[in-house]
């Protein structure tokens, strides 16, 4: 069987509505979408209950037929199985007569028992990323059971691209992730709050963002915080039908807070010295998840610095309007972007 891989930089590892009303959130309109664009998401994990009520039957040729990639990314890197026809048996036999797995697949189905709303903003998304990035073949999106191990992913689907996503981790802030591994940060409350259907298409873009966008060749605070606002104006740009509270991930209270604080945040970041920090530990929590960032008010969240980034690049692009998205992906010189967009916090 032919080798597939996951993009690794795409790789969130774990350690929309139907016609939508516009309104106004923050001071972003957002935006309408319809059912024109809908796409239909492959249920893997429907193929796991086909599986469990014919494991005497189990073969694995079969199963392959209908998405042989996505079999072979499921097995041997999802479950991590070798290439031996008999111990994948033995291994599936195994995991689906779990009772915890089963509970899990129950609860899955129980929460994503109709996915029309899903496959609406996905659709939504994949028609703009495929304008945006003249890309031929629309993504074939995959939803699966991971264990908890993985959120989203994409990786190359024979001559297209594909997309995973697994439903298990996005069951709604009130599922009890945290007795999963309580001594796992990724399953804090502050991160699984945003574990949820409505969050799905932004981890999609987010994904097929980060891979299209370059690592920073700079490790500066500077670098970092603009390559983190031009994250989130990409992913933006795909889903602009999403509040961006929901871009960012944070609750709208924390979003206000950041909208109100700007001038005080820019000031802490001048204050504090660094924009060309080159320590990470100094600035860690100011790009990365965070309850809050260390030395401003309890009520800030963290990646503040994400979130200021947005706003810098939001007013480069507003105030050159012959760059490209293009343009802005290739760009590695944070300077010359804080100089052109004349950026100043509202005060």
């Amino acid at each position: 069987m032919q080798d597939y891989s996951i993009k690794p930089f795409s790789l969130l590892f774990i350690s929309t509505i139907c016609i939508l009303i516009s309104c106004s959130i923050g001071e972003k309109k957002v935006e309408a979408i319809s059912s024109d664009h809908s796409i239909n998401i492959y249920r893997y994990n429907e193929v796991l209950d086909r599986w469990s009520n014919n494991l005497d039957d189990f073969n694995l040729l079969d199963v392959e037929k209908d998405s042989p990639a996505f079999t072979d990314v499921y097995i041997h890197q999802i479950l991590a199985l070798p290439r031996d026809s008999v111990i994948i048996k033995q291994e599936l036999t195994r995991m689906l007569q779990d009772t915890g797995f089963q509970k899990l697949m129950e609860d899955v189905n129980t929460e994503f028992r109709d996915l029309t709303k899903v496959e609406n903003e996905i659709g939504e998304l994949l028609h703009n990323y495929t304008k945006a990035y003249e890309v031929s073949e629309t993504p074939k999106v995959y939803s699966f059971i991971s264990g908890f191990v993985y959120q989203c992913f994409v990786f190359d689907d024979i001559e297209q691209e594909g997309i995973g996503i697994g439903l298990d981790m996005f069951l709604g802030a009130d599922f009890p992730y945290a007795h999963i591994n309580p001594s796992n940060p990724a399953f804090s409350g502050y991160l699984t709050q945003f574990y949820a259907e409505d969050y799905i298409v932004k981890k999609v873009a987010e994904v097929l963002v980060e891979d299209k966008l370059p690592s920073p060749q700079r490790s500066d605070f500077l670098s970092m915080m603009i390559w983190g606002g031009k994250k989130l104006y990409l992913i933006d740009e795909l889903i602009p039908f999403k509040s961006d509270d929901v871009v960012i991930e944070y609750t709208p209270e924390q979003y206000k807070w950041c909208q109100e604080n700007e001038a005080e945040m820019w000031d802490f970041f001048f204050d504090k010295e660094l924009f060309y920090e080159t320590d990470i530990r100094k600035f860690n929590k100011l790009i990365g998840p965070s309850p809050t960032t260390p030395g401003m008010p309890s009520e800030s969240p963290g990646r503040t610095a994400n979130y200021m980034g947005w706003q810098i690049v939001k007013k480069y692009m507003a105030d050159n309007p012959e760059i490209t998205i293009e343009d802005l992906i290739t760009e590695q010189n944070a300077q010359k972007i804080l100089d052109a967009a004349r950026y100043k916090p509202r005060r």
